[in-house]
C-alpha cells in the first residue's frame, strides 16, 4: 500500500477488525454510530460549516464553524472483559448537497456489514439516527 500509494480504507478496516475476531471471538459485536464535530476556523476546509454546538461546553459559542464526521465504532470486550471501542471508518458531510448524517450512517453500514459475516450484529445509534430512511435499509436485502 505504502509503495503504490494507493489503498481502499475499507480494506484497513478489515485488517483492523479480522485480528480482532479472530483473536476474542464474540457471540456479538456492537457497532456504535455516533457524529462528531471538529472545529474549524477557516472556510475554506472541506465541509466546514457553521453548527450549533450541542456539548453546551463553556468555553465555546453555541454556534461554532467545524466539520462533521459520521463514524461507526465496533465495541467489543477484551480478554480481561474491559469494553473497548475501535473505530473503524469517518465520513466527513459535505456543506451542500443532499448527503447528511443519516445518508453517511446508511452508506457506512452497508460498507463494513461484510466484515461481520457470521457474527451478531447489535447496532446502537442515539434518538436522531432513529428514522426510517435509517434503519427501514437495514435487513439484509437492502444492504447486500
Amino acid at each position: 500500500m505504502v509503495t503504490t500509494g494507493q489503498w481502499s480504507w475499507l480494506a484497513l478496516a478489515g485488517q483492523l477488525v479480522r485480528p480482532v475476531l479472530l483473536t476474542l471471538k464474540p457471540s456479538a459485536v456492537y457497532l456504535v454510530i455516533d457524529d462528531t464535530l471538529t472545529l474549524r476556523s477557516s472556510c475554506k476546509a472541506p465541509g466546514s460549516q457553521i453548527h450549533h454546538q450541542h456539548g453546551n461546553k463553556p468555553n465555546l459559542a453555541t454556534y461554532v464553524r467545524g466539520q462533521c464526521w459520521v463514524s461507526p465504532a465496533m465495541i467489543v470486550r477484551r480478554l480481561n472483559c474491559d469494553p473497548v471501542a475501535l473505530p473503524l471508518l469517518s465520513r466527513l458531510i459535505p456543506s451542500a448537497g443532499n448527503t447528511g448524517k443519516l445518508v453517511a450512517a446508511n452508506t457506512l453500514v452497508r460498507s463494513v456489514y461484510r466484515l461481520f459475516s457470521g457474527i451478531k450484529v447489535r447496532v446502537l445509534v442515539d434518538s436522531w439516527y432513529m428514522r426510517a430512511v435509517l434503519s427501514s435499509r437495514w435487513n439484509g436485502a437492502d444492504l447486500r
